[in-house]
């Protein structure tokens, strides 16, 4: 990651079926644990893929959104 070690990265607050609280921020190499809801077919697929690489999903699910969400930020996506 390009920022410093001594940076926070700052999540800010949204509506996730809860009243928002308020923003977070982490350390840049902390972890943020978040709930998500997919469909069985994409959570088959994610597991799966998971086991074939012999890494945890948790990992896999990380490098995956990273991936997809760097594509968006090129025009790839959506």
């Amino acid at each position: 990651m390009a920022e410093g070690k001594n940076e926070s990265v700052v999540v800010p607050s949204t509506r996730t079926g809860r009243p928002p609280t308020r923003d977070r921020a982490y350390g840049v190499d902390g972890l943020f644990r978040f709930d998500a809801r997919i469909p069985a077919p994409l959570a088959k697929r994610l597991y799966e893929y998971a086991q074939a690489c012999g890494r945890p999903v948790t990992a896999v699910h990380a490098d995956l959104l990273a991936r997809a969400l760097d594509d968006v930020d090129g025009g790839a996506v959506g």
